[in-house]
């Protein structure tokens, strides 16, 4: 909330859409914050969603997506949108896909909010992951596919790696990159 109203949002009156929102954990947080907020959240796990739209009736109003866009909002309808860890499994072109995407949805002056793993995420990488990384600041890990994936996430959903340089510079076609907070 501290990160919304530092970037001018009225909170308590604007529409805010958790994109990725699984069956709802964040959003059920979020509402009890900002109770008066207009909340919608949207994923591509039908039966996360329907479990959400079962059991959280109040907290947001729940929406399935596909896993390309576009979603099924107008444009111009968020003053809010955070994201968390979802960005964090994308490729290159799909992150730039949902990115036009968002920056589609969220009103003019609106906020995106959202989560990568940057600097502290390094430890994990491979010295050939490291190299890429400091040339082209993204790494797209591929660990399983297929039946060796076991987390039931569908195979392009894998792990990525950003540099605070890659964000400013890449994502600023979508949007104005105005903080970005190491280990936030």
């Amino acid at each position: 909330v501290q990160s919304f109203q530092a970037q001018g949002v009225v909170v308590h009156t604007a529409a805010i859409l958790d994109f990725g929102c699984g069956p709802g954990r964040v959003a059920v947080e979020l509402k009890k914050l900002i109770p008066s907020c207009h909340l919608f959240g949207s994923d591509i796990d039908r039966e996360a969603i329907a479990w959400a739209q079962e059991h959280l009736v109040g907290v947001a109003d729940f929406a399935s997506n596909e896993p390309c866009p576009p979603t099924r909002y107008a444009s111009n309808t968020f003053d809010v949108i955070y994201s968390i860890s979802l960005f964090t499994h994308l490729d290159e072109a799909s992150q730039n896909l949902w990115l036009a995407e968002l920056a589609r949805v969220l009103k003019p002056g609106g906020t995106l909010l959202t989560t990568i793993h940057g600097e502290f995420a390094r430890a994990s990488c491979s010295p050939e992951e490291l190299n890429a990384l400091d040339r082209t600041g993204i790494v797209f890990r591929v660990d399983r596919k297929g039946r060796f994936k076991l987390d039931g996430l569908p195979d392009f959903y894998q792990t990525t790696f950003h540099t605070q340089a890659y964000v400013e510079r890449a994502w600023s076609v979508f949007f104005e990159v105005v903080a970005h907070i190491q280990g936030g």
